[in-house]
């Protein structure tokens, strides 16, 4: 395996608020890299390193799930869709998505990104890829019932000079973070490996690097017309990126370019399917004609019968249960559309 680049330990180890908890003393190391998006070149608004003193590893490794879904949902969608990216902005929150949205208009795209899941949205952390400005300050405090919400950090190519003192006291706390390359996400996904420790014994493995394209993997199910499978399509595009960086296991539903919907962590299936419909549902949306994600495989039909219940019109996930031939054929039976690749190939586990 290639080096993963970790600088010595003793060399520009930075010194963090605290860990993953108030009481858990940390330092962090970076690591060498040419990545555009690196959290080592996001800068807080008086031109001081994010990472630092003030910073907590929860806040640096929610920023990185942010950075994870807008670089998957950009090469999803060069990949799917065309190369001119619309905007986009995600909320992430105790690391999984609870908001994300795409569109031509930034105001529009901020105010359906909160309003995704506005009760786990509050204190998380959110990343656009366009200027934050007073409209978009504006668009989140409508989204919010007239209130500016709180959010513990926000990440954006730029800010509006004085954006910051129009928000307040009332984003007492809240991280201000840019980096340019944000307004232009690069045409690939990192490929820096991924470490992780569990006692005695560090994994380093290979960052996942498999993007979908739709019209060119394995599909079962019903024939849509141009216009739908246009639809389905872009709205898959956002549904692979939040599921493939939100904890296992993991369904993401998403209706017009819009997350309504993440279940995340749950043991079973069907169970995620039944959460992010219920979610989508306690947050007054729509779930008829959605698309959804499944970060693995169906293990039985009954996953695909409750997101065809609520409504679900296609379905990304992978291939490798026993059961596969009578999945595949249930989802055809219900009129749901299935795009599959082998698990092996493109299953999206992530922070067990």
């Amino acid at each position: 395996m290639a080096s993963s680049g970790i600088r010595s330990p003793n060399f520009m180890k930075v010194k963090l608020k605290y860990g993953e908890n108030p009481h858990q003393k940390a330092a962090a190391t970076p690591r060498t890299t040419t990545d555009a998006l690196a959290i080592a070149k996001f800068k807080r608004e008086d031109g001081k390193p994010f990472v630092g003193a003030e910073t907590s590893w929860i806040s640096i490794t929610d920023i990185g799930r942010l950075l994870q879904v807008v670089e998957r949902f950009a090469a999803a969608y060069r990949k799917n869709i065309g190369p001119s990216l619309p905007h986009v902005a995600v909320i992430v929150k105790h690391g999984s998505p609870c908001g994300a949205a795409f569109g031509k208009n930034s105001a529009d795209v901020a105010f359906a990104t909160w309003q995704g899941d506005p009760q786990a949205a509050f204190g998380g952390s959110l990343i656009v890829t366009f200027p934050f400005t007073t409209q978009i300050v504006e668009a989140l405090t409508k989204a919010n019932g007239g209130k500016m919400p709180f959010l513990s950090a926000i990440a954006a190519p730029s800010f509006e000079k004085g954006v910051w003192e129009k928000i307040g006291a009332k984003s007492k706390g809240t991280h201000f973070i840019s980096n340019k390359a944000l307004g232009k996400i690069p045409a690939k996904i990192s490929s820096l490996p991924e470490i992780q420790s569990v006692r005695d014994y560090v994994l380093e493995q290979t960052a996942p690097q498999f993007v979908p394209v739709f019209s060119k993997i394995e599909y079962h199910g019903p024939t849509f017309s141009q216009k739908d499978l246009q639809e389905i399509t872009a709205d898959l595009t956002l549904a692979y990126a939040v599921c493939s960086a939100s904890t296992s296991n993991t369904v993401s539903v998403v209706r017009g370019g819009v997350l309504i919907g993440n279940a995340v962590g749950q043991q079973k299936r069907v169970g995620s399917a039944k959460l992010a419909l219920h979610l989508a549902h306690e947050s007054g949306h729509e779930t008829k004609g959605a698309v959804a994600a499944s970060d693995s495989y169906f293990p039985f039909p009954d996953g695909v019968e409750a997101l065809a219940e609520g409504g679900v019109r296609a379905i990304y996930a992978t291939s490798g249960s026993m059961r596969d031939a009578q999945v595949f054929a249930r989802a055809k039976e219900l009129g749901v559309g299935m795009f599959t690749v082998p698990d092996k190939v493109g299953r999206m586990f992530a922070g067990h």
